[in-house]
Parts: structure tokens; sequence; C-alpha cells
């Protein structure tokens, strides 16, 4: 009666054990991504037959913000509205941030040349993280080249903008498309077109 009685315990114990979920914890360490949203307020960027720069960018980052899940990416905006931000302020914003990295949002305009098209990504060799900048640059434009991608091709530059220049932590600016070509001016300035970059920028920062 004893053996029966210790056995009876013991199977207890094992199906306590049984039923117990397991504790999963996430070794990934959370990374800080600030999100630029060019030029604002007084500042209109590029303005082709009243669609604004300022205003599309804007609406991306808005775009970013609404469908961003991943708990392991700490997203912030130095842009939170439609005012003017001076780069100063921005640069200020970023270096107290202290982000992993930083991605200035644009869209390009090529008034004498309509059909150029495309995705430029701008880095300096200027900023103390060039060769992070680099890699990160490569990375996104291999990943656009592999997603599904309405703005065509996709290059690496080098340009000394205040805002990847000065930024301590690695930095891009990115040129979503061109205002200029009627068909990306349609697309960046459409809801759609808007979700689906957003969700492109969000893929890759999954990956940072």
């Amino acid at each position: 009666m004893k053996k029966f009685t210790k056995l009876l315990l013991a199977l207890g114990v094992i199906a306590c054990f049984a039923f117990v979920k397991p504790e999963i914890s996430s070794t990934k360490e959370t990374v800080k991504i600030v999100i630029d949203a060019g030029h604002g307020g007084k500042d209109s960027g590029q303005n082709i037959k009243g669609i604004k720069e300022k205003e599309v960018v804007y609406q991306i980052t808005q775009k970013i913000k609404e469908l961003h899940q991943n708990k392991n990416v700490e997203l912030y905006f130095s842009r939170p509205n439609n005012e003017f931000v001076s780069l100063e302020k921005r640069v200020e914003f970023i270096n107290t941030i202290q982000p992993d990295l930083v991605i200035s949002l644009h869209a390009n305009g090529h008034p004498q040349f309509e059909e150029k098209n495309g995705t430029e990504i701008f880095i300096s060799k200027n900023n103390s993280f060039k060769d992070k900048n680099y890699e990160l640059a490569s990375k996104l434009a291999s990943h656009l080249a592999i997603q599904p991608n309405s703005l065509g091709k996709v290059s690496i530059k080098n340009a000394n903008f205040k805002i990847i220049t000065e930024s301590k932590a690695p930095a891009m600016l990115i040129e979503v498309g061109f205002l200029t070509n009627e068909k990306e001016r349609k697309f960046l300035n459409s809801s759609e077109g808007q979700t689906e970059v957003a969700n492109l920028i969000l893929k890759f920062l999954d990956q940072v």
C-alpha cells in the first residue's frame, strides 16, 4: 500500500511539471532607432504639383509608428508633427537618444529629368561610424532588392548632409523616390504606397 501511495505521489509531481509552461526569454537586445522626417513647417522640401515632400515623409513616419510591433526595437521620432525642426535641434535630439541607427527620410526630385526614379541611400564618410553605415546601407539595399518594391533600383551614395554627418550614431538618409517622376509621385502620395514603404523599412529594422 505504501509503495502504491508513493507511486501516486510521484506521478502527481510529474503531472504538475508536465503542465507548467516554460518561460521563454528573448536574448536579443533592444535597439533604439531614430526616424527623422525631413523638412517640415515652413520648409516644404520638394513641392511638385502641390505634392510636398515634408507631408509625404511625415505620413510615412506615421505609418511606421502605426505598424511597428517589434518589442525589441524602440522607435523615436525627431519630427513628431508637421512643424519645422532645425537641423541643429534634430542632431541634438539624436545625440541625446544615442540610438543604434538614424534613418532620415526624404523624397527626391529632378525637374530636368522627370524619368529619373529609384531609391537613393546616402551615408557619410565623415561620420564616426562609416564602416557600420556602409554595412547597414548595403543590408537595406539588398533587402529592398529582394522585396516587392514599387520604387525601382536602389543605389548607395556618399554625402555630407548634416543629419548623417554630425549624428553620433550610424546614420543614413534615404531618398525614397522621385516626386518629379509621375509614377513615383502618385505612389508616394497614396496611402498604399506610404504603407508599402513603411513596411519595407520595418522589415529591415527587424534585422538590425
